[in-house]
């Protein structure tokens, strides 16, 4: 069944995925902490799994640009037209919004591209502008612009208000870092924002995942003591939110919630054993996940950290899903690199930007 989406992701991908990995990153990307632009994870539900690859497309000019990828990710995006199930209108309504120069800052907004797969239907594809490198408040008004133009004005308007107020409630800041669409000719197409949470309280998650109109608290936050187990008040390094909206609601649809899984495991044997605990919990085989992971990992697991970064958890009703985010590292640490690398806002120098 991978054979004829196997041929169109290369085909996608081309020309720049047939340049060399070579020793280092030519344009360190953010998707990454190592540098490398491309991700990849699985979701976990009770219909058919679904393989994502998140990647930041490299320009052809030499040296790499952020000019350059920005525009080769709009000719990707022009050229996922054709693709089936594929809408750009929502696209085409917001992209103005994030071009360079468009907005009061002059930093650039990088473009990233998701490739979503289940077997048996057509990929689907989401397109996410990064605000990591502009000012704070630079990224509410373009946000708030990109969302007036979906009709979405009123539902973020009330979001963005209660994002404020668990703040100054808790004190933990909540930083705007992504904006993104489906590029879904479907009705119910999401935009979505991306919170990276600069705490590790579980009640400060809770307080943001429950923004969403489809959040059930208390089977969300015995998904969240499956996974942190012994230390259930902990959520470990830069949690994310990410809160999906749709037409013609009044608040935030969905939430999910991001767990820095590697930054509170000692190994990947036990990062493992916590997703599957987490895995069973929600009435998933952890069995499916383990099997892919004796097939990627590159030595055992008890050698190894990292490779499962990041795992999300949604409560949809009665069901919920979880999605695992593999890490491959091909190069050294961009702090390790020669040379400064990109400089995205003061807290993700630090920290990558998985999504």
């Amino acid at each position: 069944m991978s054979g004829p989406v196997t041929a169109q992701v290369r085909d996608l991908l081309r020309p720049w995925a047939d340049m060399p990995v070579g020793q280092a990153s030519p344009f360190p990307s953010y998707v990454a902490g190592d540098g490398f632009p491309a991700e990849m994870s699985v979701k976990w539900s009770r219909g058919r799994p679904e393989l994502r690859i998140l990647f930041e497309v490299l320009g052809a000019s030499r040296p790499i640009t952020a000019a350059s990828n920005r525009t080769a990710a709009a000719a990707l995006t022009d050229r996922l037209a054709g693709e089936p199930l594929v809408g750009l209108d929502r696209y085409g309504k917001v992209a103005g919004v994030f071009e360079p120069g468009a907005g009061q800052g002059a930093a650039p907004v990088p473009v990233w591209h998701s490739l979503a797969w289940r077997p048996e239907r057509p990929p689907a594809f989401k397109i996410y502008f990064g605000l990591y490198a502009v000012a704070l408040q630079e990224r509410y008004a373009l946000v708030s612009e990109a969302m007036e133009r979906l009709a979405m004005g009123t539902a973020w308007a009330e979001t963005s208000a209660r994002v404020t107020r668990g703040t100054q409630a808790d004190g933990a800041e909540r930083e705007l870092e992504f904006f993104a669409l489906d590029l879904d000719a479907g009705a119910r197409a999401r935009a979505k924002v991306y919170y990276r949470n600069h705490t590790s309280s579980v009640a400060a998650l809770e307080q943001m995942a429950s923004l969403a109109r489809t959040h059930e608290p208390d089977r969300a936050r015995s998904a969240f003591r499956a996974l942190l187990g012994t230390a259930p008040e902990a959520a470990g390094q830069a949690p994310l939110t990410c809160l999906a909206f749709r037409p013609d609601a009044t608040c935030a649809d969905e939430s999910t919630t991001y767990f820095r899984v590697s930054s509170f495991t000692a190994s990947d044997e036990e990062a493992a054993a916590r997703i599957g605990a987490l895995m069973a919990h929600v009435g998933l085989d952890p069995q499916r996940h383990h099997a892919l992971l004796r097939a990627v990992a590159p030595r055992p697991l008890s050698q190894s950290r990292g490779l499962q970064e990041l795992v999300s958890y949604r409560s949809l009703g009665l069901e919920g899903d979880v999605s695992v985010y593999f890490r491959f590292p091909l190069y050294l640490p961009q702090s390790a690199q020669p040379g400064p690398p990109p400089q995205p806002s003061r807290s993700t120098l630090q920290e990558d930007g998985s999504l």
